[in-house]
């Protein structure tokens, strides 16, 4: 176990090096939340007084937790283009013929992503706060959000994952990607779910992304729900489990 801590460490610190060498990473995860928190505040401000609001004032402060969970999942969203880079250039063989468990080079890739997403969704939420939004629950809170953004993250991450080892297509794996953004858009990140069609209630009722969402909001605007912070930690670990069985395997045909 200490080894395997040890070779996770430090090829993860060199994953890290790799993200944060590379600003054009960092800026693509960045603007696109970025866009609509700065435009769809202004643009809808006025969306706020129909009632399924529930007499919030503020669309920014609705607005700015579902930006901050959009940013944790960018953040992880193509995080399998890495290995894939690593398996083209011959890299990963070179890990595989050293003394190194295969376990601790998945591990490196995957760790580290929970610190990139708690970073992106961090950067989101200090100019959220800047533009006028709140966190109730003072720094406790803020820190929390960035422990859930983490978490969010790391269970999300077999996403790009899975796709990627077993194509081995960098196209492919942004197509499939892609096909994930209905999913947040189908979320409450923009309107209360009582402003949705009823197939999209259903679908949001089911919507992992909408239970991060909201206790978020929650801690952002109200205080803390621990009920629906447990049930977002436990579906999303379900989520995880499921994930990251389907990345290890995909990831020992891999390494075969």
């Amino acid at each position: 176990m200490t080894a395997l801590i040890y070779e996770t460490y430090h090829l993860g610190m060199r994953t890290t090096r790799r993200f944060v060498r590379v600003p054009a990473n960092y800026i693509s995860i960045i603007f696109f939340p970025l866009i609509q928190l700065l435009i769809f505040s202004q643009l809808y401000q006025e969306i706020v007084r129909l009632p399924g609001f529930g007499g919030q004032t503020s669309y920014l402060a609705y607005l700015a937790p579902g930006q901050v969970v959009f940013a944790a999942f960018m953040a992880v969203a193509w995080s399998g283009f890495g290995l894939l880079v690593e398996f083209r250039t011959g890299y990963l063989d070179k890990l595989r013929a050293l003394p190194t468990r295969r376990w601790s080079i998945l591990a490196a890739e995957m760790v580290p992503l929970f610190f990139q997403a708690a970073a992106m969704s961090g950067i989101l939420l200090v100019i959220a706060l800047l533009l006028g939004a709140t966190i109730v629950t003072g720094i406790p809170g803020f820190l929390l959000i960035l422990a859930l953004a983490g978490y969010f993250g790391l269970c999300l991450a077999g996403v790009s994952f899975v796709p990627a080892l077993l194509t081995k297509s960098e196209q492919a794996t942004s197509t499939f990607s892609l096909l994930m953004f209905p999913v947040v858009f189908m979320s409450t990140a923009f309107v209360p779910a009582e402003l949705m069609p009823d197939w999209m209630r259903v679908v949001n009722d089911w919507n992992p992304i909408s239970f991060m969402i909201e206790a978020i909001r929650g801690i952002m605007t109200t205080g803390y729900d621990w009920e629906l912070i447990a049930r977002t930690v436990i579906a999303l670990g379900v989520i995880g489990v499921i994930l990251q069985a389907a990345t290890l395997w995909a990831f020992s045909r891999l390494a075969r």
